[in-house]
C-alpha cells in the first residue's frame, strides 16, 4: 500500500469516527460501536 491510499483509509477512518459520536449523542449505542469497530479497522488499515 502506497501513503496516498494509507492516508485514503484514515480520512475514512476519522469519518467513521465522527459518525459514531453523533450516534452515541443521539443514544444509538448499537450504531455507534459499529462505526467505532469500522473507523478502528480502517485506522489500522491505513497504518499497516
Amino acid at each position: 500500500m502506497n501513503l496516498e491510499e494509507g492516508l485514503r483509509w484514515l480520512d475514512q477512518a476519522l469519518v467513521d469516527l465522527k459518525t459514531a459520536r453523533h450516534y452515541s449523542e443521539d443514544g444509538n449505542y448499537y450504531a455507534s460501536a459499529f462505526f467505532s469497530q469500522q473507523a478502528a479497522d480502517k485506522a489500522l488499515k491505513g497504518l499497516l
